[in-house]
């Protein structure tokens, strides 16, 4: 059978913008974000809105290599592989997304000239954050971002202990699934991005820490929007975790995060951070 005229020059025109557009549309800086969903990468992406820039670029073909990889099926060039031809689609400049710090092993190596940005906030914040965010917005089960965060959250392996009910009656998971996703995500940014790679900004200093991503960069202050620097801030919070016990907090971060939180946080506690959200 012939292939139709029309879908010809579609394809055509697919493959000439594949090629052209590194010539008609240079880079001026290639950078990743690749830090965890609440903890800053949607107001990168407003940062960086100067630049071409996307928040989860990308999705149907990054979801299903997440999974895979969490699944221990991907195969690690295959994925290099799709990684470096998506990249020629998308062109980005500035790619910001949490499937990056999944599939980070693959993207170090597809995109050897990429410069990457973990935003890391303290576990407690954080975790209070995505709970919020998932009790505000609930998604269907069959959504590819539900399937993905029962994967990375080992919602089938962690059992609940009887401290976690408050969680369980809001329809969250136990409080370990959470806190070891916060450690494991970042502990495999941090082993596999090269130092002279990676810059490490907290959530609370991005702002701040704008005139260093310009400089690291290698790109003007100006270019990059602080107005745009707290988006996608919870519509509304539920303080999570002061709904549970505060020994049992302590106890379950010290031990999936202790190393960690020791490293980037060494002076926040639990009860500073719920003393924070009453201020």
């Amino acid at each position: 059978m012939l292939t139709p005229l029309k879908n010809i020059y579609k394809f055509s025109r697919a493959a000439a913008r594949v090629t052209l557009l590194p010539i008609l549309r240079p880079r001026r800086i290639h950078a990743c974000c690749c830090g965890l969903s609440k903890t800053g990468t949607h107001s990168i992406g407003g940062i960086f809105e100067n630049y071409r820039c996307a928040h989860h670029a990308d999705t149907e073909v990054r979801i299903p290599l997440a999974m895979d990889y969490l699944n221990g099926i991907m195969d690690i060039e295959n994925a290099q592989r799709i990684l470096k031809k998506r990249d020629h689609w998308t062109w980005l400049e500035m790619d910001t997304s949490t499937l990056a710090g999944i599939l980070i092993k693959a993207m170090v190596v597809a995109y050897p000239k990429t410069k990457f940005i973990l935003t890391v906030r303290d576990v407690y914040s954080w975790c209070d954050s995505w709970l919020d965010h998932n009790i505000n917005f609930p998604v269907e089960p069959s959504s590819p971002w539900m399937k993905l965060d029962k994967l990375r959250l080992k919602s089938e392996i962690i059992k609940p202990t009887k401290y976690d009910a408050p969680l369980l009656e809001l329809g969250q998971l136990p409080l370990a699934c959470y806190f070891q996703l916060w450690q494991s995500h970042n502990q495999q940014v941090l082993e596999t991005v090269p130092d002279d790679r990676l810059l490490i900004i907290k959530t609370k200093e991005l702002i701040d820490k704008i005139p260093v991503m310009a400089q690291w960069l290698g790109i003007p202050d100006h270019k990059l929007n602080s107005k745009r620097g707290w988006l996608f801030a919870a519509t509304k919070k539920h303080r999570t975790l002061a709904k549970l016990d505060s020994s049992y907090v302590n106890e379950t971060a010290e031990a999936h995060c202790g190393s960690l939180m020791q490293q980037f946080f060494p002076d926040t506690t639990l009860q500073q951070v719920l003393q924070e959200q009453t201020g």
